[in-house]
């Protein structure tokens, strides 16, 4: 049985993590330092911090831009779950916004009922683009008059045509990096800023012991270094699922843009059919398949979810996942690409 993920830990990675040790500095400091301003640089951030784990982040990314008791926030139901605890913590009320048919993320037409933040999860390596049929090009979606935490977990590394990247719609970034995500810290999570908020993060820097260790954060840049090498493998091997794709009468989630570069945790297919279907079909071959949004707020929302928000639930109810990382070996991938082919 192939597994679904597998962390892209190297040598090397390794070997950083072991010189961290021997220079016996495992608890927050210059490592950790380093990852930030990397994560900054690559998300177009001017600043930021790392945590030891993600709801800590998403805290901090929240309070930073002025989330208290009663504060609204929007938020899509396909983002995940953790968002509402640490919500629920801060005495936030969310705000639900369907989402873009086209790119899977929250539609920048919704209303959100004067929540002052919005929290954007680019979903499966989507970005916040819609395809304008007059200029055949894309346009980046505009979120006017709140301030937006971008989630990159699952999309850091992807651009479209040098123009749009991860990162160009947050005022805070964040990123988590455990096992399953496309940067791995072995747990933990990193944030970026921008403009003013730098200013405000000098007098709010996290407590130590909230603060990633160095040994996390070792293994965290070399895996930043290697981004743009990991996520064109990524992008090989999506390619190569889409062209199976298209054999059938399904959709793949999220953009399919001729010069949309992902960088993308998985591969996400909406199906035409029924999930569980798919994911015996693909067993019998030993190809994994998963829920694409099995943690996410939609999963076990306890309200009508197709009468609420119809396009994120229909999303949710069918949309799966195929492995996509850089260690699958080539008959693995050809494998998975022909149970695509065949979906039923």
């Amino acid at each position: 049985m192939i597994q679904f993920y597998k962390p892209t830990i190297r040598r090397k990675d390794m070997d950083s993590v072991l010189r961290t040790l021997v220079d016996e500095k495992i608890g927050p400091g210059e490592r950790a330092d380093l990852f930030i301003n990397e994560f900054a640089r690559s998300t177009g951030c001017r600043s930021g911090a790392a945590y030891r784990t993600y709801p800590d982040c998403i805290e901090s990314a929240l309070v930073l831009l002025g989330a208290c008791e009663g504060a609204k926030v929007a938020l899509s139901p396909l983002a995940p779950r953790i968002y509402l605890t640490v919500l629920e913590k801060l005495g936030c009320i969310p705000v639900y916004a369907d989402v873009d048919p086209e790119n899977g993320l929250v539609d920048s037409n919704s209303d959100f009922q004067g929540a002052s933040i919005l929290v954007l999860y680019d979903n499966c390596g989507s970005l916040a683009l819609k395809y304008n049929s007059q200029t055949t090009f894309a346009e980046k979606c505009v979120y006017e008059n709140i301030s937006v935490i971008e989630d990159v977990s699952q999309s850091v590394g992807g651009s479209y045509m040098q123009e749009y990247r991860a990162g160009d719609w947050g005022n805070v970034v964040v990123c988590s990096c455990e096992d399953e995500d496309i940067v791995s810290c072995a747990g933990g999570a990193v944030m970026g800023v921008k403009g003013d908020l730098v200013y405000t993060l000098r007098t709010s820097r996290p407590a130590s012991y909230l603060e990633m260790t160095d040994m996390n954060a070792a293994l965290g840049s070399v895996q930043l270094a290697n981004l743009t090498e990991d996520s064109s493998v990524r992008r090989s091997i999506s390619t190569l699922y889409r062209d199976s794709l298209m054999r059938t009468e399904h959709r793949q989630f999220g953009l399919s843009l001729a010069d949309f570069e992902g960088s993308a945790q998985s591969f996400a297919v909406f199906l035409n059919s029924k999930p569980e279907d798919t994911v015996a079909f693909a067993k019998k071959y030993g190809v994994p398949v998963q829920m694409a949004f099995k943690d996410s707020i939609a999963a076990s929302y306890e309200g009508d979810m197709f009468s609420d928000f119809p396009v994120a639930g229909a999303m949710c109810s069918r949309t799966v996942s195929f492995p996509v990382y850089p260690f699958l070996k080539k008959e693995e991938t050809e494998m998975t690409a022909k149970v695509i082919a065949h979906l039923p």
